[in-house]
């Protein structure tokens, strides 16, 4: 791939908006270095660990999803 061609690619990841894992709301990727973010802000984050430590508490959750007590 060309300089030019690969600059482009990196330019267009790095703008084009995500949709949070919890809310659901775009939002655009901060930096192109690491992982893409799953969530749009750090409250999304923290109610993400909430929900699945609930639901992973729950009796009717799947196999292998409950936690040890």
């Amino acid at each position: 791939m060309s300089a030019p061609a690969r600059s482009a690619t990196l330019l267009h990841t790095a703008t084009r908006p995500l949709h949070c894992a919890c809310c659901g709301r775009p939002f655009v990727r901060p930096s192109t270095r690491g992982p893409a973010p799953l969530y749009c802000s750090a409250d999304c984050q923290k109610q993400m660990r909430v929900r699945t430590r609930v639901w992973s508490g729950r009796d009717d959750a799947p196999f292998g999803l409950r936690r040890a007590s």
